[in-house]
Protein backbone atom coordinates (compact mmCIF):
# COMPACT_ATOMS: atom_id res chain seq x y z
CA UNK A 1 0.00 0.00 0.00
CA UNK A 2 2.84 2.41 0.80
CA UNK A 3 4.36 1.86 -2.63
CA UNK A 4 1.00 2.38 -4.35
CA UNK A 5 0.31 5.60 -2.43
CA UNK A 6 3.76 6.93 -3.28
CA UNK A 7 3.23 6.12 -6.98
CA UNK A 8 -0.17 7.82 -7.05
CA UNK A 9 0.24 10.70 -4.57
CA UNK A 10 4.00 11.05 -4.20
CA UNK A 11 3.85 10.11 -0.50
CA UNK A 12 2.34 7.52 1.82
CA UNK A 13 1.86 10.13 4.54
CA UNK A 14 1.02 8.70 7.95
CA UNK A 15 -0.33 5.35 6.70
CA UNK A 16 1.69 3.46 9.30
CA UNK A 17 -0.12 5.29 12.12
CA UNK A 18 -3.68 4.78 10.87
CA UNK A 19 -5.97 2.20 12.48
CA UNK A 20 -7.69 0.30 9.67
CA UNK A 21 -10.35 -1.80 11.43
CA UNK A 22 -13.85 -0.99 10.22
CA UNK A 23 -12.91 2.19 8.36
CA UNK A 24 -13.55 2.90 4.71
CA UNK A 25 -10.58 3.06 2.37
CA UNK A 26 -11.41 6.71 1.72
CA UNK A 27 -11.21 7.48 5.45
CA UNK A 28 -7.91 5.60 5.72
CA UNK A 29 -6.39 7.47 2.80
CA UNK A 30 -7.64 10.83 4.09
CA UNK A 31 -6.18 10.23 7.56
CA UNK A 32 -2.88 9.16 6.04
CA UNK A 33 -2.58 11.99 3.52
CA UNK A 34 -4.23 15.04 5.11
CA UNK A 35 -0.93 15.92 6.81
CA UNK A 36 0.52 16.25 3.29
CA UNK A 37 -2.25 18.74 2.36
CA UNK A 38 -3.90 16.24 -0.01
CA UNK A 39 -7.65 16.85 0.00
CA UNK A 40 -10.43 14.27 -0.01
CA UNK A 41 -11.46 15.62 -3.43
CA UNK A 42 -7.96 14.91 -4.76
CA UNK A 43 -8.06 11.43 -3.24
CA UNK A 44 -11.41 10.73 -4.89
CA UNK A 45 -10.05 11.96 -8.20
CA UNK A 46 -7.12 9.56 -8.09
CA UNK A 47 -9.05 6.67 -6.55
CA UNK A 48 -9.39 4.71 -9.84
CA UNK A 49 -5.59 4.57 -10.08
CA UNK A 50 -5.33 3.32 -6.50
CA UNK A 51 -8.05 0.73 -7.14
CA UNK A 52 -6.38 -0.55 -10.29
CA UNK A 53 -3.01 -0.86 -8.55
CA UNK A 54 -4.51 -2.66 -5.55
CA UNK A 55 -6.37 -5.14 -7.77
CA UNK A 56 -3.21 -5.80 -9.77
CA UNK A 57 -1.33 -6.43 -6.52
CA UNK A 58 -4.06 -8.79 -5.29
CA UNK A 59 -3.98 -10.80 -8.52
CA UNK A 60 -0.19 -10.97 -8.39
CA UNK A 61 -0.27 -12.23 -4.81
CA UNK A 62 -2.88 -14.85 -5.72
CA UNK A 63 -0.49 -16.48 -8.20
CA UNK A 64 1.91 -17.31 -5.37
CA UNK A 65 -0.60 -19.07 -3.10
CA UNK A 66 -3.61 -18.45 -0.89
CA UNK A 67 -4.10 -14.80 -0.03
CA UNK A 68 -7.10 -15.30 2.28
CA UNK A 69 -8.35 -18.09 4.50
CA UNK A 70 -12.09 -18.17 5.10
CA UNK A 71 -13.19 -18.09 8.72
CA UNK A 72 -14.64 -21.40 9.98
CA UNK A 73 -18.25 -21.86 8.89
CA UNK A 74 -18.35 -19.03 6.35
CA UNK A 75 -18.61 -21.23 3.26
CA UNK A 76 -21.36 -23.43 4.74
CA UNK A 77 -23.25 -20.35 5.90
CA UNK A 78 -23.05 -18.69 2.47
CA UNK A 79 -24.30 -21.92 0.88
CA UNK A 80 -27.22 -22.04 3.29
CA UNK A 81 -28.13 -18.36 2.97
CA UNK A 82 -28.03 -18.50 -0.82
CA UNK A 83 -30.42 -21.46 -0.84
CA UNK A 84 -32.83 -19.90 1.66
CA UNK A 85 -35.53 -17.70 0.12
CA UNK A 86 -35.80 -15.67 3.33
CA UNK A 87 -32.41 -14.08 2.77
CA UNK A 88 -30.58 -12.01 0.17
CA UNK A 89 -26.78 -12.01 0.40
CA UNK A 90 -24.96 -8.74 -0.21
CA UNK A 91 -21.73 -7.05 0.82
CA UNK A 92 -21.13 -3.94 2.89
CA UNK A 93 -17.44 -3.14 3.19
CA UNK A 94 -15.04 -0.28 3.71
CA UNK A 95 -12.99 -1.44 0.74
CA UNK A 96 -13.36 0.40 -2.56
CA UNK A 97 -15.57 -1.55 -4.94
CA UNK A 98 -13.05 -3.00 -7.37
CA UNK A 99 -10.78 -4.13 -4.54
CA UNK A 100 -13.72 -5.70 -2.69
CA UNK A 101 -14.69 -7.60 -5.84
CA UNK A 102 -11.10 -8.78 -6.27
CA UNK A 103 -10.93 -9.98 -2.66
CA UNK A 104 -14.13 -12.00 -3.03
CA UNK A 105 -12.91 -13.46 -6.31
CA UNK A 106 -9.51 -14.41 -4.90
CA UNK A 107 -11.21 -15.97 -1.87
CA UNK A 108 -13.49 -17.98 -4.18
CA UNK A 109 -16.79 -16.63 -2.86
CA UNK A 110 -17.74 -13.84 -5.28
CA UNK A 111 -20.61 -15.88 -6.78
CA UNK A 112 -22.56 -15.70 -3.51
CA UNK A 113 -22.86 -11.91 -3.61
CA UNK A 114 -25.35 -11.30 -6.39
CA UNK A 115 -26.85 -8.09 -4.99
CA UNK A 116 -24.70 -4.97 -5.15
CA UNK A 117 -24.26 -3.56 -1.66
CA UNK A 118 -22.11 -0.60 -0.59
CA UNK A 119 -18.39 0.09 -0.63
CA UNK A 120 -15.71 2.39 0.69
CA UNK A 121 -15.71 4.22 -2.64
CA UNK A 122 -19.37 5.21 -2.12
CA UNK A 123 -18.84 7.28 1.04
CA UNK A 124 -16.04 8.17 3.41
CA UNK A 125 -18.16 7.57 6.53
CA UNK A 126 -19.02 3.93 7.14
CA UNK A 127 -22.25 5.01 8.85
CA UNK A 128 -23.57 6.12 5.43
CA UNK A 129 -23.00 2.77 3.72
CA UNK A 130 -26.03 0.78 5.00
CA UNK A 131 -28.50 3.28 3.52
CA UNK A 132 -26.70 3.08 0.17
CA UNK A 133 -26.76 -0.72 0.20
CA UNK A 134 -30.44 -0.82 1.22
CA UNK A 135 -31.42 1.58 -1.57
CA UNK A 136 -29.62 -0.54 -4.17
CA UNK A 137 -31.12 -3.79 -2.92
CA UNK A 138 -34.63 -2.34 -2.70
CA UNK A 139 -34.30 -0.95 -6.22
CA UNK A 140 -33.02 -4.27 -7.57
CA UNK A 141 -35.81 -6.20 -5.84
CA UNK A 142 -38.52 -3.62 -6.54
CA UNK A 143 -39.11 -3.59 -2.79
CA UNK A 144 -39.41 -1.14 0.07
CA UNK A 145 -37.82 -3.10 2.88
CA UNK A 146 -37.50 -1.01 6.07
CA UNK A 147 -34.17 -0.63 7.84
CA UNK A 148 -34.91 -3.25 10.50
CA UNK A 149 -35.25 -5.94 7.80
CA UNK A 150 -31.54 -5.64 7.04
CA UNK A 151 -28.96 -7.51 9.11
CA UNK A 152 -25.30 -6.53 9.18
CA UNK A 153 -22.77 -9.17 10.19
CA UNK A 154 -19.40 -7.71 11.14
CA UNK A 155 -16.40 -8.08 13.41
CA UNK A 156 -15.62 -4.49 14.47
CA UNK A 157 -17.30 -1.85 16.65
CA UNK A 158 -17.73 0.29 13.51
CA UNK A 159 -19.89 -2.43 11.95
CA UNK A 160 -22.17 -2.24 14.98
CA UNK A 161 -22.23 1.56 14.90
CA UNK A 162 -23.10 1.79 11.20
CA UNK A 163 -25.96 -0.68 11.67
CA UNK A 164 -27.29 1.34 14.61
CA UNK A 165 -26.99 4.58 12.61
CA UNK A 166 -29.20 3.13 9.87
CA UNK A 167 -31.55 1.15 12.09
CA UNK A 168 -30.51 -2.31 10.89
CA UNK A 169 -30.08 -5.39 13.05
CA UNK A 170 -26.48 -6.36 13.74
CA UNK A 171 -24.66 -9.58 14.57
CA UNK A 172 -21.12 -9.12 15.87
CA UNK A 173 -18.64 -11.95 15.39
CA UNK A 174 -15.36 -12.12 17.29
CA UNK A 175 -13.43 -13.47 14.31
CA UNK A 176 -11.18 -10.43 13.84
CA UNK A 177 -9.09 -8.12 15.98
CA UNK A 178 -11.81 -7.45 18.56
CA UNK A 179 -12.72 -9.79 21.38
CA UNK A 180 -16.20 -10.79 22.47
CA UNK A 181 -15.86 -8.46 25.46
CA UNK A 182 -14.88 -5.51 23.27
CA UNK A 183 -17.77 -6.10 20.86
CA UNK A 184 -20.27 -6.67 23.68
CA UNK A 185 -19.50 -3.19 24.97
CA UNK A 186 -21.22 -1.79 21.84
CA UNK A 187 -24.44 -3.76 22.43
CA UNK A 188 -25.03 -5.67 19.17
CA UNK A 189 -28.33 -7.52 18.75
CA UNK A 190 -26.41 -10.79 18.86
CA UNK A 191 -22.82 -11.78 19.57
CA UNK A 192 -21.02 -14.89 18.34
CA UNK A 193 -17.53 -16.25 18.80
CA UNK A 194 -17.58 -17.55 15.21
CA UNK A 195 -19.93 -18.69 12.43
CA UNK A 196 -19.15 -22.40 12.58
CA UNK A 197 -22.64 -23.60 13.64
CA UNK A 198 -24.61 -22.97 10.44
CA UNK A 199 -27.99 -24.10 11.77
CA UNK A 200 -27.66 -21.94 14.89
CA UNK A 201 -26.64 -18.89 12.84
CA UNK A 202 -29.56 -19.33 10.42
CA UNK A 203 -31.99 -19.65 13.34
CA UNK A 204 -30.52 -16.54 14.93
CA UNK A 205 -30.78 -14.49 11.73
CA UNK A 206 -34.37 -15.59 11.16
CA UNK A 207 -35.36 -14.51 14.68
CA UNK A 208 -33.80 -11.04 14.59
Amino acid sequence: MREILVNVFGTFGRIGEVEFAGKTDLAIYREALESESISIEDIRGRLPRVEAAMVELMDRMATTGDVYHLCPGVLDLLDALSADQRFVVSLLTGNVERLAEAKLRVAGISHYFQERGAFGSDAEERDHLPAIAAERINLSRDAQLPAHRFIIIGDTPRDICCARHFGARVVAVASGQHSIEQLEHHSPDALLANLSDTKAVLKLLAEL
